[in-house]
């Protein structure tokens, strides 16, 4: 079976594939003066869509680097048969396979490659990491352990087809799909224990972020980073956001702190 396609920010969206997105789903781009030898590659979270990532990315683009954000395989449907046939599809391979392929791309564009991610595009960027395919990373509220009751649950029913509810109860506009599929969550559940296995393996610098009032992946995940990770990563706590941090209350203080990030590790050497 091919490969569930993901749609590049890099190039133009077929007309056929724009027209089946959420107007807020799409894939970009930002390239302020096309001068810049340094890029980062922002990875969306699981339901979600790039809009997610759009706040760093944005900070990161007003220091003078390059940021691109893809839409991962699965994600950012508008008709709800779509939503639920594609995403029923994605697997950890599959998620994988689309974050290496965004990555060379960049590395065809420019010298130095940032990674960041977000929850389940958190893990796939630690897991990217590690395998040395880029000069730097940060992960916000990575998805490297779920909640408890997630984290039994999911291996004993993945085997079922059926979907649940998942509607948005975040306090500002959210584009992202409102259930979950049993087949998305094990691939979720999977990514997971992927990056989880292959932290002793990341030796680039590392930023790790989240909140202490995250209700959807526990806390205890930076220090899971910070353990297992062979090199000292940066940590820093925004606790006047929940889970999806960019869009919530420190959404401006965590997109500067990642862009700062991201200046310092990409314009050295």
């Amino acid at each position: 079976m091919p490969p569930q396609p993901y749609v590049s920010g890099f190039t133009a969206i077929p007309a056929d594939v724009e027209a089946r997105l959420m107007p807020d789903a799409k894939p970009f781009y930002l390239h302020p003066g096309d001068r810049a030898d340094a890029v980062v590659v922002c990875l969306h979270g699981y339901t979600g869509t790039p809009y997610e990532a759009a706040p760093a990315a944005k900070a990161i683009a007003d220091l003078g680097l390059h940021a691109v954000a893809p839409l991962l395989p699965g994600h950012g449907y508008r008709d709800r048969d779509d939503q639920r046939r594609e995403f029923a599809r994605i697997t950890k391979d599959g998620m994988l396979a689309a974050a290496r392929d965004e990555i060379a791309q960049a590395r065809q564009r420019y010298s130095r490659v940032g990674l960041l991610g977000f929850s389940m595009g958190g893990a796939i960027a630690l897991a990217i990491a590690a395998e040395g395919l880029v000069d730097c990373c940060a992960a916000v509220a990575p998805a490297l352990c779920l909640p408890r009751q997630a984290e039994i649950l999911i291996p004993l029913l993945s085997w079922a087809r059926f979907t649940l509810p998942a509607v948005p109860q975040e306090p500002f506009y959210l584009p992202c799909y409102d259930f979950h599929h049993s087949h998305a969550l094990r691939a979720l559940y999977q990514i997971s224990r992927h990056a989880r296995r292959q932290l002793t393996q990341i030796h680039c610098p590392v930023l790790g972020i989240h909140s202490h009032n995250d209700l959807t992946i526990p806390p205890v995940v930076l220090a899971l980073m910070e353990e297992r990770i062979p090199v000292p990563i940066e940590t820093a706590w925004f606790d006047d956001s929940g889970h999806v941090m960019l869009l919530d209350a420190s959404g401006a203080a965590v997109a500067e702190k990642i862009a700062d990030f991201f200046q310092r590790q990409l314009s050295a050497g």
